[in-house]
């Protein structure tokens, strides 16, 4: 994006997109599809945080955060002006965002981290919100796929309350 351009979240959406698509499709990729993704969210969060009023730097995600309690490591712990305010777990493209569709080890993993107070699960085409086990909302599904659309990726405008932790108005 240009300097002084403002942002959206058309725009923020684009630029996700190109580089999901990108990332998943560089020949040089040879590790795990979810693992690709992990630079692309980070900037669509960081869009996500300025479209919400904060400053793209006062969010950081801390890759790999260890839940000794639980016993297991969610992709990401999320926090805005250095205060933990919740979770992120990425699957797969084409997984989807349900953990309670999930079998094996992501079965196990959610059965371990639905107790979390704010836990966002994505692959990259949709995007859930649980709190405490509990479904926030619905799941948001992006226009188009990560894997092929590019630019022409789209989001509806829930995206931006449910990444913000809470259902957007028209939900209520």
């Amino acid at each position: 994006m240009k300097s002084g351009e403002m942002l959206d979240l058309k725009k923020a959406i684009a630029r996700f997109g190109t580089d999901a698509k990108a990332k998943l499709a560089n020949p040089g990729a040879t590790g795990e599809p979810e693992d690709q993704l992990r630079a692309p969210l980070e900037g669509l969060f960081a869009d996500l945080a300025e479209l919400c009023g904060f400053k793209r730097e006062s969010l950081a995600a801390v890759g790999e955060s260890s839940l000794s309690s639980l016993k297991t490591r969610p992709d990401y712990a999320i926090t805005l002006r250095n205060l933990l305010v919740g979770f992120v777990e990425i699957r797969a493209p084409g997984k989807g965002a349900d953990p309670r569709r999930y079998k094996g080890h992501d079965k196990e993993q959610w059965e371990k981290l639905q107790s979390l107070p704010n836990l966002l699960y994505t692959d990259g085409n949709s995007f859930s919100l649980w709190q405490n086990g509990e479904l926030v909302g619905s799941i948001v599904e992006l226009q188009g796929s990560i894997e092929t659309s590019g630019a022409k990726l789209a989001a509806p405008p829930e995206l931006v309350a449910r990444v913000a932790g809470r259902q957007a108005r028209s939900e209520v």
